[in-house]
């Protein structure tokens, strides 16, 4: 069996977060990194992400 990380309420959540594309953002429950990724797209040049 193959597992398969799914991130629960992913769109509320990262929707809730009112992504700026320069913003600095920390995930600290870096896992399967659904979060982090949808995050990541919506950053622009200057935006970061630090997964922990």
């Amino acid at each position: 069996m193959e597992f398969k990380h799914r991130s629960v309420l992913l769109e509320e959540t990262v929707n809730g977060l009112n992504i700026k594309p320069d913003g600095i953002y920390v995930d600290g429950t870096l896992g399967g990194g659904g979060h982090a990724y949808e995050i990541c797209r919506r950053l622009g040049d200057k935006g970061s992400i630090i997964g922990i």
